[in-house]
């Protein structure tokens, strides 16, 4: 049996909310077995520091090493990762613009199914010595008061241009609205303006953002409630898919799998949705 990694969700500090979301730590056991986990579509940009040994990972059908620092994303495909024993590893999960507004790297740039380093992406080794400072400290929350005081003395304000997109974001959450058409509407900038920004300080389109939002509730409904007899034909009703065809396109689109595999995979555990607490099973996966 596989014993639990420890791991943590902790939530950013109050002044960089619109920053970073989340930390997740996460440390394997020195005699533990390699231990697989999944971290589900998010449309969020991923920092993973690594302190122990190198962590495999496989994002669509590449496969990538983190030896010390990786950027991922927009994460739009499940990233699979393998914890390797005395793994130690902290994921930076940003939010909104706050990739931009810290590195000032225009998101359209990266490519969803790429790892960067981030230095790479800067040109300079501003990572590679926070990094040499963080694996000095054997507590997680005084690594955690690095990153932040870091964060915090780095970080830029939005951009003016960026504004009227979180401006827009209640209006993904209502079908019944064209959030880019109502954002024209309410701002004086085109459709063609704000697709641009889109892309450029998030990463991907609104077309795109209302595909995902509507999928991830129903990641949250099977993960609430993951019993074998799912009512697929109440589900494409009750989240507005076209049908149950819509309905498997899209499971197949984001996760690469069909709904009933999915769910099988909810059932043995190690399957991560972003932000959520690591639940318990009677696995030798955890799962969070």
């Amino acid at each position: 049996m596989n014993p639990t990694p420890t791991s943590q969700v902790i939530k950013a500090d109050e002044r960089l909310a619109t920053i970073f979301s989340h930390f997740y730590c996460v440390q394997q056991a020195p005699d533990a077995g390699p231990l697989e986990q999944q971290l589900l579509p998010n449309y969020e940009i991923i920092l993973g520091f690594n302190f122990g040994p190198p962590i495999p990972v496989s994002l669509g059908n590449a496969t990538y090493v983190i030896d010390q620092m990786a950027v991922f994303g927009p994460l739009q495909r499940t990233l699979t990762y393998q914890l390797p024993a005395g793994a130690d590893l902290i994921i930076v999960n940003f939010t909104l613009d706050g990739f931009y507004r810290l590195l000032r790297v225009p998101v359209h740039g990266l490519k969803a199914a790429e790892v960067h380093h981030p230095d790479a992406l800067l040109g300079k080794s501003c990572f590679l010595d926070l990094w040499t400072q963080l694996a000095r400290m054997p507590e997680v929350a005084d690594r955690l008061q690095l990153l932040t005081e870091y964060a915090l003395a780095f970080v830029s304000p939005s951009s003016p241009a960026a504004l009227p997109l979180f401006d827009s974001m209640p209006y993904f959450n209502d079908s019944a609205a064209d959030p880019i058409k109502v954002l024209a509407q309410t701002h004086p900038v085109s459709i063609r303006s704000l697709q641009l920004r889109f892309q450029n300080y998030l990463g991907y389109s609104a077309k795109e953002l209302i595909r995902y939002l509507r999928f991830k509730k129903v990641l949250y409904f099977l993960y609430q409630d993951h019993a074998a007899a799912i009512d697929w034909l109440e589900l494409v009703t009750r989240f507005g898919y076209h049908d149950q065809s819509h309905l498997i396109k899209d499971f197949r689109h984001f996760v690469g799998v069909t709904p009933r595999q999915f769910l099988k995979q909810l059932a043995t555990g190690g399957v991560c949705i972003s932000g959520m607490v690591q639940k318990p099973v009677k696995s030798a996966f955890g799962r969070r």
